[in-house]
């Protein structure tokens, strides 16, 4: 074997994963699957890096989910601010949402000085990385590259809807966010992975002083587990979420504006209202913006009659998600913008129709394999939930489809994308 390649990999978004909530999702995604698939490669010696205030949170997650990283051999270099003093700002923080303003100026007095004392640290000890390891490359999912950091970087850009849709992005478009950082280090020197064509198209657009030479499609894919299940697993996780034992269309995302939910249960009760159907539901699952929940919860109670057809399943474990994706008579997924857009991926690999939006990324992951509408237009939901309960061929049709087109996408291929350009 020939010498291996030294990556050195931001191993910070891995901390999602220990808690069962919405921050368990798409970058998180990304970052454990791409570490996986580094580990298992014999060419390639990682080193993560991991921030002191999530270390523990990002081993835990290893524990849980890939026990067998033990035995590997990875080095950890821990960096970055004291959890104690994270865990400080995060109460400063609380403090001045409450308008507590004279606790949070003494608390903002006593941060003060540890501030500085973990910040001069910090730079101390992080100085030494270039000087007593040899990195090949630096390898980021999602975050710019600290300063300190001296050899090739890369850096996996996902989508713009913090900077396109501010107003619909989960994360903050403002000075100090990771994303408006991240931004704002783009340059022509460092390297970047864009998730899809789209992606590596939209930030050439909005960010020309990338070189276009540097930026590779990479496009992501989804978890070997991801498969049709058989009867019995999708009747005990329909019994998991109290779902009723009728037919059902699922749709699995952040229930938040830019997913374009309201309109597909609409279009949903409008289409059964048209069809006087009965016998079927919309299951709702994932996690939530809280500011949007509410307006969410009155659209559903303003269905009267209509709004016990919609349910909300809330955050689903992994371990059930193929068996309801199987379940499912489709899948709903039109967004109004995605970089990548993982879940229609998922439900094809689960042997499920689906309907998503005909814009951005979508026609990249889905291809032929499904029925692609325009995202604002009512007309076209209820004409795409008739084609399918009312045509159990073309059903039958995008699901073998969607099996074989499934079949191209794999975190291996791309993560040998990613070491064949280190390599280069």
């Amino acid at each position: 074997m020939g010498k291996k390649i030294k990556i050195l990999y931001d191993a910070n978004p891995l901390y999602n994963g220990v808690k069962k909530n919405k921050g368990r999702s798409g970058i998180f995604y990304v970052a454990f699957n791409v570490f996986k698939e580094l580990i298992l490669r014999d060419d390639v010696e990682l080193t993560l890096l991991i921030d002191s205030q999530f270390f523990d949170d990002v081993i835990d997650m290893l524990n849980l989910e890939f026990p067998e990283y033990k035995s590997h051999k990875i080095n950890i270099i821990v960096g970055g601010v004291s959890k104690y003093y994270a865990k400080l700002k995060e109460k400063r923080n609380q403090l001045k949402k409450e308008n507590k303003k004279f606790q949070k100026f003494l608390l903002q007095l006593f941060l003060l000085p540890i501030g500085i004392f973990c910040k001069y640290r910090n730079k101390i000890r992080m100085s030494d990385i270039s000087k007593y390891h040899s990195f090949d490359a630096f390898l980021s999912p999602c975050e710019k590259a600290p300063s300190y950091i001296k050899c090739k970087k890369y850096i996996v850009l996902h989508d713009l809807i913090p900077k396109i849709f501010p107003e619909y992005g989960s994360i903050s478009w403002k000075k100090g966010s990771w994303f408006y950082d991240l931004c704002q280090s783009l340059n022509e020197e460092d390297y970047y992975f864009a998730n899809s064509e789209y992606t590596r198209q939209d930030f050439l657009k909005h960010y020309p002083v990338i070189n276009p030479s540097h930026i590779t499609t990479t496009l992501l894919a989804c978890d070997e587990k991801f498969k049709p299940a058989d009867m019995d697993a999708i009747i005990k996780a329909k019994k998991k979420y109290n779902l009723p034992d009728k037919k059902y269309v699922f749709s699995l995302c952040t229930l938040e504006p830019r997913k374009n939910l309201i309109r597909a249960v609409k279009t949903f009760i409008e289409f059964i209202k048209k069809n006087n159907i009965d016998d079927m539901y919309f299951v709702l699952g994932g996690g939530h913006w809280e500011m949007f929940i509410d307006k969410l919860k009155q659209e559903i109670t303003d269905l009267g009659e209509y709004q016990n057809k919609i349910i909300r399943a809330g955050y689903i474990d992994d371990e059930d998600l193929a068996p309801l994706y199987s379940g499912a008579e489709w899948f709903v997924y039109t967004s109004m913008y995605e970089g990548f857009g993982l879940p229609p991926l998922e439900a094809m690999s689960c042997g499920c129709p689906v309907i998503t939006s005909n814009n951005s990324s979508l026609p990249e992951v889905v291809g032929d394999a499904g029925i692609m509408i325009d995202w604002d237009s009512d007309e076209q939901h209820i004409e795409a939930y008739e084609k399918y309960y009312f045509n159990k061929e073309l059903r039958e049709q995008n699901r073998q489809k969607g099996l074989e087109r499934a079949k191209q996408f794999s975190w291996k291929k791309c993560v040998n994308q990613m070491v064949d350009e280190v390599i280069k």
